[in-house]
């Protein structure tokens, strides 16, 4: 439901169910810490004991595994306070047995939000979460005419690295006595 809008921007998009894995955590903070860049995640989930420990989760391990080195940006689209607080979603109970119930309740009731409410995202239309992800990218564009040319630029690299690996691997295979996969007059 979210790539044709991460496409668009060439963003990224990582979908998990529940907890990330450390390691996933871990590999991504290091890469971003590496290139010396600020990361802004972009956060959609769903408003109950498990979906509010996530994010805490994801910030907590990216700044420890990133040393540091990580400039975090973190920001929740859905499901936020304010769409609970609206009362314009579905609800449904909260499983108070959920391990993260208590921090969850703390939580809700710091918002003035009754903790035996949860909100699912996708309560939330598709529509409308499409455009909240299209918006929180192009307000975090300085300049969208630029990023729409990098964009472009970058794709044609990636095109013509590409091609580059299909000419150096059947040259390889050439040499080898393979057969190669296209005819020479096509190289």
């Amino acid at each position: 439901m979210l790539l044709p809008v991460t496409s668009t921007w060439g963003v990224g998009l990582y979908s998990c169910r529940g907890q990330s894995s450390k390691t996933f955590v871990y590999e991504a903070a290091q890469q971003y810490a590496h290139q010396g860049k600020g990361v802004t995640v972009i956060f959609c989930g769903d408003w109950d004991p498990t979906g509010r420990c996530v994010p805490r989760s994801v910030v907590e391990r990216m700044e420890r595994y990133g040393n540091g080195e990580l400039d975090l940006d973190f920001r929740q689209i859905a499901i936020t306070a304010d769409d609970v607080r609206s009362g314009q979603l579905t609800t449904h109970d909260v499983n108070t047995r959920d391990v993260n119930f208590a921090r969850y309740r703390e939580e809700c009731l710091r918002e003035g939000i009754d903790p035996h409410t949860a909100v699912e995202v996708e309560a939330l239309g598709p529509g409308q979460l499409r455009q909240r992800l299209n918006e929180t990218i192009e307000d975090l564009v300085d300049d969208v005419r630029q990023w729409n040319i990098e964009f472009r630029a970058e794709a044609a690299e990636r095109e013509l690295l590409r091609s580059l690996q299909g000419a150096v691997k059947d040259i390889v295979q050439r040499r080898a006595g393979e057969p190669a996969a296209e005819d020479d007059e096509d190289q």
